[in-house]
């Protein structure tokens, strides 16, 4: 090996251990920013929204609830945020999580569990989502639908394709936004469920589509009926903003006319 290929062997490992360092600080930041964010926004709180505890021990965590505010209740949204991201995080979906109660839907906020830094725990997650949606269960909520963004989109689907039993299907829907590229299995975890979908995308980046494509293929192998991708562009949403943004107007509006809420023989979740 040359002196110059060497010096650029060194000059690259130390850029990916930077990289590496970086990413694993910023997530850690956040983690530590999470009660602390989670404090001021109890501190803050209005609307009747609620701060449960799920789990025991060192498994417990923090969720944050809201109730539907009209005559018509539809059921109940379970929001996966981002990883490194807290229940209340402002971009987004904070608009969704306190919109959706105006138009008849509960919603259920929790982060996802971040071990080792920032690498996620399979059993973790999955038992963090099946306890999710046990509180909903408990609080009389059976037409359930799971929203995801980021990272939190995969564990959505890879909960429902692996923990969701057949006779459970008709109480349940999906809503991906921005699903992270970076899981191959997600397109065969999409393949694998029978319920209604939505895949939405604004994320331009060419691998970004690339992945969008090969869930719409996958949907469309699997002959998934119920299966809808939009392509759209992102709008951000912040505290206070007045009146839902197109990207919320978009998830209203499918659940609207997917997952509206209907009687059915259902059964509780179990972990």
């Amino acid at each position: 090996m040359t002196k110059r290929s060497l010096l650029l062997t060194v000059s690259l490992c130390a850029l990916l251990a930077v990289s590496a360092f970086s990413r694993a600080e910023a997530l850690g930041q956040a983690r530590a920013n999470h009660l602390n964010d989670l404090a001021q926004a109890r501190a803050n709180a209005q609307n009747g929204e609620e701060f449960v505890i799920l789990g025991e021990g060192d498994n417990a965590f923090l969720g944050l609830s809201l109730q539907q505010r009209t005559a018509t209740p539809q059921g109940a949204v379970l929001i996966l945020h981002d990883q490194g991201h807290n229940p209340d995080w402002p971009v987004l979906l904070q608009q969704a999580r306190t919109y959706l109660p105006d138009v008849g839907w509960n919603t259920l906020s929790i982060a996802l569990p971040l071990v080792g830094g920032y690498a996620t725990d399979a059993e973790t997650t999955l038992n963090r989502i099946a306890l999710a949606l046990q509180r909903l269960n408990q609080d009389g909520q059976f037409n359930l639908v799971i929203l995801g963004y980021g990272e939190g989109a995969y564990w959505g689907a890879r909960y429902l394709s692996e923990r969701l039993q057949p006779d459970q299907e008709i109480g349940y829907g999906l809503m991906m936004v921005n699903a992270k590229t970076i899981e191959p299995d997600l397109p065969d975890l999409i393949g694998s469920l029978n319920i209604a979908i939505l895949d939405w995308v604004s994320d331009d980046d060419p691998a970004a589509l690339s992945a969008a494509d090969n869930r719409r293929a996958a949907a469309r192998r699997n002959q998934l009926e119920r299966f809808t991708q939009i392509r759209d562009p992102g709008q951000a949403s912040f505290y206070n903003q007045a009146t839902p943004n197109r990207t919320t107007r978009r998830l209203w509006g499918w659940l609207r006319t997917r997952m509206a809420g209907r009687e059915g023989e259902v059964r509780t979740v179990e972990e």
